[in-house]
């Protein structure tokens, strides 16, 4: 196999199981590779763990390859503390072992693996006008020039940002040591406005920052898909850096919890379908104006160094951040953390997938040109930076294949970080071992060297 994962991460993690696993568990799996990855044709070994072991109860594992199809269920010995359960493949797969108990509903436990992950491959073919479409789209913000509307943060905003007093306290901590801070809004033709807030160092002199993109899961009224003062002013301190944190839709900063509640039940419903046969009004394509606009100011102000510009998301942002550097040769490096976007039109795709189309129909055939011009995979071979991606083998929401077959066309240096246990949910909230490897790849491509 010649993947050369960044780092081999499996059961010493400490991943939360909040969405995926039943809670205080006395089981766990592990994996005989520490990574999940396996050539085809070898012997996977799962060791299942239960750490209170008592015959009156009863349990039992179940394999499942790719999404939901069930290879085998087998009852557990439930008086012995240790078990293994030993799976061999000679095709390319991806295989999850999971320990169900009666009348729960998620998982006591599970863990991944995958065979043959350097030959998974898009679905589709790029379409021949991939790059003359996106062309044409760059050309269209040339043509349309925006003057950045660089604002103070309000006192409204500044209250709903800083309601939890660490957050008010570090906000003042990092204002009194010299950083500032702003909304930035973008016009960007046909779409709604670039939005963000901008975080920097008060004395930056022309020449000397690096700079950082920030990106958001899917979502609208969610905490998590919205930009944060506190964030972003800690990443700018951090790593002395410009940093643009934008949300996904264009939504204002710092409004109260109605105002995005009322965009998700009303015109950012369902926004993942929204145009899904139509290249030209499809919803993905002003979010990827709105990033463009995201890089073009970064790279406009007189304090960038000219060199370094990272850009950095989960889930969706994760898409985010691919496509990004996919579409701007300037970003230098990119962290994706369990991509979405990626391979959607495959037999297990990545979010959002094709909603009720199904392939091999008319309609399932349009869908899946139409989101081509917007999946990560065909963005990933035009990607000239450093690239570090993050893979749960227990993800369903990004599933591995989806995320490897994106890997897989990335031409420039790559390293991927394979979790076996890793579920969508516990790798976009990292466990400290996570966040220091992001911090790492971080300083290496913010230093001028």
């Amino acid at each position: 196999m010649n993947l050369k994962p960044y780092l081999f991460l499996g059961a010493a993690l400490a991943i939360p199981f909040a969405s995926a696993q039943a809670a205080k568990s006395d089981y766990s799996i592990s994996v005989d590779h520490s990574d999940g990855l396996y050539d085809m044709g070898e012997t996977a070994t799962f060791a299942i763990e239960n750490k209170n072991p008592d015959s009156s109860k009863t349990a039992e594992y179940r394999l499942t390859k790719n999404l939901w199809k069930t290879l085998d269920t087998v009852s557990l010995d439930t008086a012995a503390a240790n078990q293994e359960v030993t799976y061999t493949s000679r095709e390319s797969g991806w295989f999850r072992c999971s320990v169900l108990l009666p009348g729960e509903r998620r998982p006591a436990a599970m863990s991944g693996i995958v065979f043959g992950a350097d030959s998974f491959e898009p679905t589709r073919e790029t379409p021949a006008d991939f790059d003359k479409f996106w062309n044409q789209q760059k050309a269209r913000l040339a043509a349309s020039p925006a003057e950045a509307i660089v604002s103070p943060v309000t006192s409204e905003q500044f209250a709903i940002e800083t309601q939890n007093p660490d957050h008010l306290a570090k906000v003042q901590r990092l204002e009194a040591m010299g950083y500032s801070y702003f909304n930035v809004e973008i016009p960007t033709p046909g779409t709604e406005p670039m939005r963000g807030y901008f975080a920097m160092p008060s004395d930056s002199s022309a020449g000397e920052n690096p700079a950082i993109l920030v990106f958001h899961a899917a979502g609208v009224k969610g905490g998590w898909c919205r930009s944060s003062l506190v964030n972003t002013l800690a990443m700018a301190e951090k790593y002395k850096a410009l940093v643009l944190d934008i949300n996904a839709h264009g939504m204002l900063n710092g409004q109260p919890q109605s105002y995005y509640d009322e965009l998700e039940d009303g015109e950012l419903k369902n926004y993942r379908y929204q145009g899904n046969d139509d290249r030209d009004n499809n919803y993905f394509l002003g979010m990827n104006l709105r990033l463009l606009r995201g890089i073009d100011f970064l790279c406009s102000r007189p304090e960038w160094d000219g060199k370094n510009l990272i850009t950095y998301g989960v889930s969706q942002g994760g898409g985010q951040a691919l496509a990004a550097a996919g579409l701007d040769s300037r970003v230098s490096a990119t962290i994706a953390i369990v991509p979405a976007l990626s391979n959607i039109a495959g037999e297990i795709p990545g979010w959002p997938g094709l909603n009720k189309a199904k392939t091999g129909t008319p309609e399932g055939d349009v869908v899946e040109k139409t989101m081509s011009y917007f999946d990560t995979v065909n963005f990933a071979s035009r990607i000239q930076g450093d690239t570090l991606i993050t893979v749960g083998l227990s993800d369903t929401t990004c599933p591995a294949p989806s995320v490897f077959a994106v890997y897989n066309q990335i031409k420039a240096p790559k390293e991927i970080i394979s979790v076996p246990d890793g579920t969508h949910h516990g790798l976009s909230v990292p466990s400290s071992d996570l966040r220091k490897i992001y911090h790492n790849f971080i300083l290496k491509h913010t230093k001028n060297e």
